[in-house]
C-alpha cells in the first residue's frame, strides 16, 4: 500500500517535467545545426558569389538573419499559445525543406527568397526550445539545461563557419545545405516522436493577446536599455568574422588555414556554461557588463594586433569569451523583465540579437579597414556595458520606490 501510494504521488511530478537527458541532448544538438544556417553564410559569401555571380551578401546573409529576427516576434507568441512542441516541429519541418532547396538555387534572387523562408522557419526553434526547457526540465537541472543550449547557440557561431568552409572546399557549397537538411529532417522526426510537452495552463484569450503582450514589453524604458545593449553583440561578432576572412587572405593565408584560426575562438564559447555561477556570485547585471567589457577589450586588441596572427588568435579568443559570458546573462535579464510573459521576452531578445546579426555583414562590407571596423565595434560594446549600468540603476530606483 505504501509503495502504491508513493508511486501515485511521484507520477504527476514526473509528468510535470518530462524532459530528460535525451531530450535536452536532442535540443542542444538541433540548436547547433539551426544556427549553423546563419553562420555558414560568412565563409560561403565567396564561393556562392563566384557561382551565382556578383555580391551575394544581401541574399545569403542579410535575408536569413533579418527574417530570422522577425520570425522571433511571430513564433514566440505562437509557441505561448499553441504549445512549444507544435511550434518547434512545424518550424523544423519547413526549415529542412527550405534548406535542401537552397542548394539548388539557380540565381541570387531565388537564393534570397529561400534564405528568407529558412530564416522565418529557423526562428521557431530558439523561443520554443528555451520556453520548453524552462517548463519541462526539473527545477534542479533547469539552469544546466539552459546553459547547455545557450552554449550550443554560441558554438554554432564557430562550428557553422568551419563546417561550411570544409564542405565547400571539399565538395562544393550546395552540399552544405544538403547535409544540413538531412540532419534537420532527422531532428524533426526525433522531436516529433520523443519530445513530450509539459503540462501548461490553458492560454487565456486568443492569439492576438499574445502579440499585444509582446508589443507592450518594448515600451518599457528598462527593455529599451536592454535592447540597445543587446543589438551590438552579434553585430560585432558576425561583422568581425565577416571581415576576418578577407583580412587574413590579404596577409597571405589560404582558406584552409583560415578555418583553423576561426576555430581558435571555440574554447571561449564554453564560458557560457560558467555564466550561472558568475551570476550567482556577481549578480546578473554585473555579469552582463563584465562580458561586454571583456568582449570590447578582445576586439580592440584584435584591431591593434591585426598584423600578427598570434595576436589575432589570442584576442579573438578573449572577444568570444566575453560574448559567451554576456549572452546568458542578457537572456536572463530579458526573461526577468518580461515576466510573466517570458515567451514574448525570449522572442524579443532573439529579435534584437539577430537584427544585430543582420547588420554585421553589411557594416563589415562597407569598409576595407579592418582596424577601424573592429575599433568601432569595440566602442559599441563599451556603449552596451554603459546601457547595462543605467539599466541596473533604473531597476534599483524602481525597486526602492
Amino acid at each position: 500500500m505504501l509503495r502504491s501510494a508513493h508511486t501515485t504521488l511521484e507520477a504527476p511530478h514526473a509528468d510535470a517535467h518530462p524532459a530528460g537527458t535525451r531530450t535536452v541532448s536532442l535540443l542542444v544538438g538541433t540548436a547547433v545545426f539551426v544556427l549553423t544556417q546563419l553562420y555558414a553564410a560568412i565563409p560561403l559569401l565567396g564561393p556562392v558569389g563566384d557561382d551565382l555571380g556578383g555580391d551575394v551578401t544581401f541574399a545569403l546573409a542579410t535575408c536569413f538573419s533579418l527574417c530570422y529576427a522577425i520570425g522571433f516576434l511571430i513564433w514566440g507568441p505562437v509557441a505561448d499559445h499553441y504549445g512549444r512542441k507544435k511550434a518547434m516541429t512545424a518550424g523544423l519541418l519547413v526549415l529542412s525543406v527550405a534548406t535542401l532547396a537552397c542548394g539548388f538555387a539557380p540565381s541570387t534572387t531565388w537564393l534570397a527568397v529561400l534564405r528568407c523562408v529558412q530564416g522565418l522557419a529557423a526562428a521557431s526553434f530558439a523561443p520554443s526550445a528555451l520556453a520548453y526547457l524552462s517548463e519541462a526540465v526539473p527545477p534542479h537541472r533547469r539552469a544546466g539545461a539552459i546553459g547547455a543550449i545557450s552554449t550550443a547557440f554560441l558554438v554554432a557561431g564557430i562550428f557553422g563557419q568551419v563546417f561550411a568552409s570544409w564542405i565547400s572546399l571539399n565538395a562544393g557549397w550546395p552540399w552544405m545545405f544538403a547535409v544540413s537538411a538531412a540532419v534537420l529532417a532527422g531532428a524533426f522526426l526525433a522531436a516529433a516522436l520523443t519530445v513530450a510537452e509539459a503540462p501548461r495552463p490553458a492560454s487565456p484569450g486568443h492569439l492576438g493577446h499574445r502579440f499585444l503582450a509582446a508589443g507592450r514589453l518594448i515600451t518599457r524604458p528598462t527593455m529599451l536599455l536592454l535592447c540597445a545593449a543587446h543589438v551590438t553583440m552579434l553585430m560585432s561578432f558576425v561583422g568581425m568574422y565577416t571581415a576576418l576572412g578577407p583580412h587574413l587572405g590579404a596577409l597571405g593565408l589560404e582558406e584552409s588555414d583560415v578555418i583553423w584560426l576561426r576555430l581558435a575562438g571555440l574554447p571561449g564559447m564554453f564560458a557560457a556554461l560558467l555564466a550561472g555561477r558568475l551570476i550567482a556570485r556577481w549578480g546578473t547585471e554585473n555579469t552582463a557588463r563584465a562580458g561586454y567589457s571583456l568582449a570590447a577589450a578582445g576586439i580592440a586588441g584584435e584591431a591593434l594586433l591585426g598584423q600578427s596572427l598570434a595576436g589575432v588568435t589570442v584576442a579573438s579568443l578573449v572577444f568570444v569569451t566575453g560574448v559567451a559570458v554576456a549572452v546568458p546573462a542578457m537572456i536572463t535579464l530579458f526573461g526577468r523583465e518580461a515576466a510573466p510573459d517570458r515567451g514574448s521576452g525570449m522572442a524579443l531578445t532573439g529579435f534584437i540579437l539577430f537584427v544585430g546579426a543582420s547588420l554585421g555583414p553589411v557594416v563589415a562590407r562597407q569598409t576595407g579597414d579592418f582596424t577601424a571596423l573592429l575599433l568601432a565595434f569595440a566602442g559599441c560594446l563599451v556603449f552596451s556595458a554603459g546601457c547595462v549600468t543605467v539599466f541596473k540603476r533604473l531597476v534599483a530606483g524602481t525597486t526602492s520606490t
